[in-house]
């Protein structure tokens, strides 16, 4: 084939390679997997703020406990320590007793407090973990059943894109990379083929000067008007 034609060839096969992708991308199955990907990804996501929720409350009632055994030092210290002849002291121990007292209490609030952070926290991330492991069954599921549903247009897609790598080895470098940029600008449609006077994808009729410098080409040229590439049929050519 001439350029031309592999030029035609190539871009009536990206043509199709985009329907075929897109027709893909919308199969009810790869959507249903993509859907439950996202779901696991955001589940795996709270998961990890659940966790670092959990180690936080142990943290907390860990230290709670060291405060705790803290605060019941000092009580048996300051009792061990009391001279009962002496009765400001006596006065002093009652107070410090009275405080420390008060600390073991605020600790005891504190600790029940963490304790339902603790619970609520490790039966979030349970919940969690079950979940996902659940979701992972499933995208295993669905990834079967669209794997499935998908192969025939795998198929003709990797067809095409075998046709398409044997056209691009038969163009120039320079006529490749002129399509490539061509396609890019005109969404996909940048090769037309003159029909007479009028190019095809713009229509707008070539003057006699124009359209006698055009058959002037080997093939392919530009558009003057839209700028596409431009095939002309050798057959058409003076």
């Amino acid at each position: 084939m001439s350029n031309g034609e592999n030029l035609l060839s190539l871009q009536e096969v990206d043509i199709e390679l985009s329907q075929l992708k897109d027709k893909l991308a919308q199969l009810p199955e790869l959507k249903d997997l993509a859907k439950k990907r996202r779901a696991l990804a955001a589940a795996k996501e709270e998961l990890l703020k659940v966790v670092a929720l959990r180690k936080d409350a142990e943290t907390d009632l860990a230290d709670l406990a060291e405060e705790e055994a803290e605060y019941r030092r000092r009580v048996d210290e300051a009792q061990k320590s009391v001279d009962s002849s002496d009765y400001h002291r006596v006065q002093n121990l009652e107070i410090e007793l009275s405080n420390l007292a008060k600390c073991l209490d605020k600790v005891a609030f504190d600790q029940r407090s963490c304790t339902a952070r603790l619970e609520e926290t490790s039966a979030r991330e349970q919940k969690g973990r079950e979940f996902i492991e659940k979701l992972e069954a499933a995208i295993i599921r669905s990834g079967k059943v669209a794997r499935v549903a998908a192969t025939d247009l795998q198929n003709d897609i990797a067809e095409l894109e075998r046709r398409r790598e044997k056209l691009t080895r038969q163009l120039p470098d320079s006529l490749h990379e002129a399509y490539a940029v061509a396609s890019k600008q005109f969404r996909g449609l940048g090769v037309e083929k003159l029909e007479g006077s009028t190019p095809s994808l713009c229509r707008m009729a070539l003057t006699e000067a124009s359209l006698n410098e055009v058959k002037r080409t080997k093939g392919v040229t530009t558009c003057p008007y839209c700028h596409r590439i431009l095939i002309v049929d050798e057959g058409d050519q003076k």
